[in-house]
């Protein structure tokens, strides 16, 4: 194969060989090694600019996306509860938000499992949605009775729980539960909770009959059924429900809703014959036994509610002035 530029290659060989022959001094100052010794200094120049411009680049792009990271905030929350039962600043509250937040430091995981501890809310979800904006969603726990020892009273060791359709009992906050201080109370034997305490879930064969009859009960105005202040379960099978009138009413744990309808058409018949009914069992589909408060003690429990009504009306009032 023939040699590309043989000649100049030759020729430059030549004259190196010629520069050997030459004295140092003559070879210091010589043009030629003059311009060859500029030649290479501007190259290395260029390469160190080339670097330096490089690493000065890489410096400051660093410096600016460590500086973009660390001031980069959500200025945007938005919120979202499903039962409406906690609002968007309980929630701050609860994590501990205020002003901004750093998406640097924001530990969506972390926050969520902080929410969740809390067991009024059933579960948490967090997520960022670039650049600025972070969402919040809950679901809360909805308190359908309120539950306590049947024993408490004798004890006075009284601990009140709520508990959500799921069995999950939980402490009352009435900053969050505010429409739900009037639901009724399950009084419970020792073997339908291991413990009365917050996280413990009540089994479903213990719940199922309660949950039934509060949902049957729901379909009725408070005009024609009151609502439901006390429950036992004296026995698998019984259930009694004290109303908030006083009525007393015998119920098993079959069939609620039709026994549901039988109480609502016997208190119709009650009112409609300007009578109260004391204690009603509405277990027999036919002939229900129903016993009637006479007149004289409906008044005289009508007059005893009227002065204990008087009697805390005097007393808040007395508190308010000392």
């Amino acid at each position: 194969m023939v040699q590309k530029n043989r000649y100049r290659s030759e020729r430059r060989q030549k004259v190196r060989l010629l520069e050997k022959a030459l004295s140092l001094r003559d070879r210091l100052f010589s043009l030629v090694a003059l311009k060859r010794g500029l030649r290479r200094l501007r190259y290395a120049l260029l390469v160190l600019a080339v670097l330096a411009a490089a690493g000065v680049g890489i410096y400051y792009s660093t410096i600016y996306a460590v500086d973009k990271t660390y001031s980069l905030s959500i200025d945007h929350i938005t919120y979202d509860s499903r039962q409406h039962l906690i609002s968007k600043e309980q929630a701050l509250k609860i994590l501990g938000i205020k002003g901004a937040v750093n998406l640097a430091t924001l530990d969506a995981a972390g926050m969520e499992k902080k929410l969740e501890e809390n067991l009024a809310i059933a579960s948490a979800h967090i997520r960022v949605a670039l650049p600025d904006t972070l969402h919040i969603e809950l679901d809360e726990r909805i308190p359908i009775t309120y539950v306590e020892m049947e024993s408490a009273a004798g004890t006075g060791q009284r601990t009140r729980l709520f508990m959500c359709p799921e069995g999950m009992l939980f402490p009352v906050e009435p900053e969050f539960h505010r429409n739900f201080l009037n639901v009724p109370t399950w009084y419970l034997h020792p073997t339908d909770v291991e413990a009365l305490e917050p996280g413990e879930v009540i089994a479903e064969n213990k719940r199922r009959p309660i949950l039934e009859l509060i949902t049957a009960s729901n379909h009725y105005d408070p005009a024609q059924i009151p609502c439901i202040r006390e429950i036992f379960r004296p026995k698998e099978w019984k259930i009694i429900i004290t109303l908030e009138d006083g009525t007393e009413v015998l119920m098993q744990v079959y069939d609620l809703p039709e026994q549901m309808d039988r109480l609502a058409m016997i208190l119709e018949h009650a009112r409609s014959t300007g009578r109260h009914a004391s204690s009603i069992n509405v277990i027999p589909r036919l002939n229900p036994t129903i016993i009637y408060r006479e007149k004289g003690q409906a008044g005289e429990n009508e007059k005893a509610e009227g002065k204990e009504k008087e009697d805390n009306r005097k007393s808040r009032s007395g508190r308010r002035r000392r």
